[in-house]
């Protein structure tokens, strides 16, 4: 029988912990007047830093256009973060409302009597089916958005539709670096953040902190005369 059933999560010791994965921009806020006011002032302010940098010249190993383009990408994902929440959370918290006000509607004795309450439920139960309406719109415009951009190329998002979603094999664990005797990391965004480390230590590798700028530039214009012409960029370029 049903009520004498019993389910079991099993969760081994070795399994790694897997967080939500990477946040994406909604679709319906590509409209949104907020957010896009927020981006153009952004915007703004990048350029201006890029033209500040180059009229006086700083040191571009400490400030350059990748770390400007890098501020400004975190900045507008905790901008478009926030007024994701926004947006999403009036959306929630009005059809949970809405649910709640029809199921305390239904349950009153005197709905099958009372015009005025049958007007009304009418009126919620409308209400509650355009915002569902609402949220499967934004799951069939991110569905046609994945599909135009693989446009008619075979892989990709076709193939993914009629393929047989298979578990991944996730890494269990990553060895911490600099640990004696051996220890591991096994929550996913830690794992990350090793990974990360790991490459952005590879960039600085063999470099001389002590080097002054203009040895720095001499260095750089030497590897950068090694480019054949025929592969160099245009100066506006």
């Amino acid at each position: 029988m049903d009520h004498t059933m019993v389910s079991v999560r099993y969760a081994p010791k070795e399994a790694p912990y897997i967080g939500k994965g990477r946040w994406t921009l909604p679709l319906s806020l590509i409209h949104n007047k907020k957010l896009v006011e927020r981006i153009a002032i952004q915007g703004t302010e990048l350029l201006t830093d890029i033209t500040r940098d180059r009229f006086e010249r700083t040191d571009q190993r400490t400030m350059n256009i990748q770390t400007h383009w890098e501020s400004y990408k975190n900045d507008i994902h905790k901008i478009a973060k926030n007024i994701a929440k926004e947006c999403y959370h009036k959306i929630t918290s009005w059809i949970k409302a809405i649910e709640r006000d029809l199921k305390n509607t239904n349950n009153d004795p005197e709905i099958r009597t009372n015009k005025e309450k049958q007007r009304h439920e009418a009126y919620l139960a409308s209400q509650l089916k355009q915002l569902k309406k609402k949220e499967a719109k934004e799951k069939k415009d991110l569905m046609n958005a994945k599909l135009a951009n693989h446009s008619e190329q075979l892989g990709g998002m076709w193939s993914a539709l009629g393929k047989e979603k298979r578990p991944r094999n996730p890494i269990h664990r990553l060895k911490i670096p600099n640990t004696n005797p051996p220890q591991y990391e096994r929550h996913s965004k830690r794992m990350a953040e090793i990974a990360r480390n790991h490459h952005k230590s590879l960039q600085d590798e063999d470099l001389d902190p002590d080097t002054n700028t203009e040895e720095y530039n001499a260095e750089l214009h030497k590897f950068l005369n090694e480019i054949p012409k025929n592969q160099r960029l245009e100066e506006p370029e």
